[in-house]
């Protein structure tokens, strides 16, 4: 044999590993896309890379299912007991001499407040009997309750359950209403062919990493960084007005600023769209925006007269959660190649929160927290606002939260970058206080058994440290 010449099953050896490498990266680039199986009522299965539409589009992992979150009754009942000795909230009308009272929610209490669950801790959507819908975690824990009051909920951790719709009477700590799915549309992206169904034909949905050797998606995700006009940055994964989400969508509906006409709107010669996969950058004007275009081309854009700006610019950023920059607060947003990261497995379907709070009065009590009488598991988010940018930050993210007044704390994540954020229930003087359930303490007699709970109020709490999400050692 010529000694230029390798053995065949070593050749072969040598071409499969070059094959794995080649093939390893172009995995990599999509590893953020949603995947799964969609089972319709009639039978059908589809399977490929799924993209939500309406509303508020989604097509990474780390891409919010947005929500209404409502707090489970045992929960506001022990806000009752911490601050009112658990006595009901009394509603009282007087008319003609005659006072009539009722039970009622205290107001603090009576409206869902906005939430959502990334994607990525998402395991499966079941539609079960008379449209009910089960959204469990990737931990197979689930609920189930009627879709004319819940439409559809997010279930907490609890014991095992193999068949998700068992999960009914199951005793949860919460759950969190979102969108009926018959609102919501997908499209499913399978070896370049595309395939709609509308949410109301849906039975069950499956998500899972996507199988090796799968037909990568048509077109890639917008990602990029929004600089808003205080200087600040946000990198991450781009919604552009609440439905553009991939580089094959298009920025339409604008005429190009001709200075020498007066009312360019008027002639459909003007009119102007791109691929998002053309444009570099976009900058802000007070006409709408300065289009410079990968080929460096530069295009002013403006709006009709009286039309809306743009939805806000939202970054889906795995380090933090999601910002929404609101378009007057846009400087400059600019595209680039999304990393294809993270992917299915870097969510674990959460875990309880669990730290160390600090009093104003120097107090330190260790254990698992429910802030702002509600949230309690890392998944859920933390909501505030800072010129212009709302902020909902993953609490799995945060590190650390110090009170600043009476209305705005500074939020610091795991990554270091820091944030003053006021507004809302979770950073501000609304906030209805923060309950620990201290670890029970190893080798004490019961006769000094552990308090269920302690409850501090916004006005006295200084600060929290929160351990990483790991660490599930606190008691319950």
């Amino acid at each position: 044999m010529p000694a230029n010449r390798m053995p065949l099953p070593y050749s072969r050896v040598m071409v499969a590993a070059l094959l794995l490498l080649c093939a390893a990266p172009l995995q990599a680039q999509h590893d953020d896309r949603i995947w799964g199986r969609v089972f319709t009522d009639d039978g059908e299965i589809h399977e490929g890379f799924i993209r939500l539409v309406r509303w508020r589009a989604a097509a990474s992992w780390a891409d919010v299912l947005s929500a209404r979150k409502e707090i489970p009754e045992e929960h506001y009942q022990d806000w009752l007991d911490a601050t009112r000795d658990g006595q009901p909230n009394v509603g009282t009308v007087e008319l003609k001499g005659y006072r009539i009272t009722w039970e009622q929610k205290h107001p603090a209490f009576e409206r869902p407040q906005l939430s959502g669950i990334r994607l990525g801790h998402v395991a499966a959507l079941t539609v079960g009997e008379e449209g009910r819908v089960v959204v469990t975690t990737r931990s197979n824990h689930g609920t189930e309750l009627d879709p004319e009051s819940v439409p559809v909920v997010i279930g907490r951790d609890g014991p095992e359950i193999p068949d998700p719709m068992q999960a009914l009477g199951e005793s949860l700590d919460g759950f969190v209403m979102v969108q009926r799915l018959s609102d919501m549309e997908l499209v499913i992206d399978s070896g370049g062919r595309s395939t709609d169904v509308a949410g109301g034909a849906v039975a069950r949905i499956e998500f899972a990493v996507a199988p090796p050797g799968s037909a990568a998606p048509s077109f890639p995700r917008l990602y990029g960084t929004v600089e808003d006009r205080t200087g600040r940055s946000f990198t991450g994964f781009v919604t552009w007005d609440r439905g553009s989400v991939l580089e094959s969508q298009r920025l339409g509906a604008y005429w190009e600023d001709v200075p020498e006409l007066a009312n360019p709107w008027v002639s459909d010669k003007y009119e102007r769209s791109f691929r998002f996969s053309e444009i570099r950058s976009l900058q802000r004007t007070p006409c709408f925006a300065k289009v410079t275009l990968k080929t460096d081309s530069v295009v002013e854009l403006c709006s009709e007269p009286f039309d809306r700006d743009p939805g806000p610019v939202r970054i889906s950023d795995p380090a933090l959660g999601f910002v929404e920059v609101e378009w007057d607060a846009v400087r400059t947003l600019r595209f680039e190649g999304s990393p294809g990261l993270p992917g299915y497995d870097a969510f674990d379907g959460g875990r309880p929160l669990s730290g160390t709070v600090v009093t104003v009065d120097g107090d330190q009590i260790t254990g698992r927290i429910r802030w702002d009488a509600d949230e309690e598991w890392s998944w859920e988010l933390l909501q505030g606002s800072s010129a212009d940018v709302e902020f909902s930050i993953e609490f799995g993210n945060v590190a650390h939260i110090a009170r600043e007044g009476p209305d705005g704390a500074r939020v610091t994540l795991r990554d270091g970058r820091s944030f003053q954020l006021t507004g809302g229930y979770d950073v501000g003087r609304d906030n209805r206080g923060i309950f620990i359930f201290p670890a029970s303490v190893s080798g004490t007699a019961a006769a000094q058994s552990v308090p269920e709970w302690r409850y501090v109020g916004w006005k006295d709490f200084r600060e929290v440290r929160f351990h990483p999400t790991a660490d599930t050692g606190a008691g319950s």
